[in-house]
């Protein structure tokens, strides 16, 4: 009796450098290489799990280790749309394209190649999923640049780290790929991953950010790099501004980050974030009247003043080496 293979539980993505196209990203996807392996298989079900690599060229094979699935090379870049023909960043909407047609997985991830996993990553996901959330969206912990040269995964998962407000870990339904409004933005150049954030938290039923859990983490304290050439910024803004003029009507303000603060909070919160287009969620507010929505989540500890007093002190007196 022929048995029927279960469906994968997940497909993961990235997209790898050669050492020619950029030295430190290829020494760097050596750690997210050996992280994403180890997550798949301390995962309860390793097997459920596929882990791809899609490049710019046609094989990646030195530098993609075993366990992981190579699909064939993009057919383009941003180079066939600017002057600057040297920088060759690919589409992240191709990328996702990629993991979509070659696995019938039921949740696809995509993360940065610089982006490395915690052991419990697919557990800990595996469970919000399971809890009812359709798409995530993870924060990453960032790493002391004096980890740079440290080759041990476990030394560098045992780092807590500092909160990064940037996204670069997505994980959704399958189904919802094909709802997404899809652009020509290239990875690298800002606004990279912005469209996907909002893509995610506009089509997803019950989406989730999850801003302090230590699931992913990448070495380096710097909160911003400059990356590409101002072609590239300027070329992105404008499929990103067309990008969100065509997402506004399907877009609802209840959905994203921070919709159940008042109205200060909320506000401040989406002007200094560079994820989020202010203007857009102030047109969204308007329209439900800047109504705050019940809370998503209750904290049920409230603390008093002894304790917030412990909590200041504990800052002062803690050691940090």
């Amino acid at each position: 009796m022929n048995e029927t293979k279960p469906k994968p539980l997940f497909a993961h993505i990235i997209n790898p450098v050669t050492a020619n196209e950029n030295k430190e990203l290829f020494e760097t996807q050596k750690t997210t290489f050996a992280s994403m392996l180890k997550a798949k298989q301390a995962f309860s079900q390793p097997d459920s799990i596929e882990l791809y690599t899609v490049g710019r060229f046609p094989s990646y094979a030195d530098c993609v280790p075993e366990g992981m699935k190579e699909l064939p090379a993009l057919t383009r870049d941003v180079s066939d749309f600017v002057s600057n023909k040297k920088l060759k960043f690919p589409f992240l909407n191709d990328i996702l394209q990629a993991a979509y047609d070659n696995t019938g997985a039921e949740y696809l991830i995509y993360t940065n190649l610089d982006i490395s996993l915690m052991p419990y990553f697919y557990q800990t996901v595996s469970y919000y999923l399971n809890d009812g959330a359709d798409a995530l969206v993870i924060n990453r912990r960032r790493l002391h640049n004096k980890f740079e040269t440290e080759k041990r995964v476990e030394i560098l998962q045992a780092e807590v780290g500092k909160l990064h407000p940037g996204y670069d870990c997505f994980v959704f339904k399958r189904s919802l790929f094909t709802k997404f409004i899809r652009k020509n933005i290239c990875l690298v150049a800002p606004p990279a991953c912005n469209d996907l954030f909002h893509n995610i938290f506009t089509f997803a039923d019950n989406p989730k950010l999850l801003v302090d859990k230590h699931l992913t983490f990448h070495v380096g304290l710097e909160l911003y790099k400059e990356w590409g050439s101002p072609e590239h910024w300027k070329y992105n803004y404008t499929e990103y501004v067309t990008f969100l003029s065509e997402l506004y009507p399907h877009m609802d303000i209840e959905k994203f980050p921070g919709s159940d603060l008042n109205i200060f909070d909320r506000h401040f919160k989406w002007l200094m974030n560079p994820t989020l287009d202010y203007r857009i969620m102030f047109k969204l507010d308007a329209r439900r009247g800047f109504k705050t929505s019940p809370p998503k989540e209750v904290d049920t500890f409230v603390a008093d003043r002894k304790q917030r007093y412990l909590e200041w002190l504990l800052q002062k007196v803690n050691f940090k080496h």
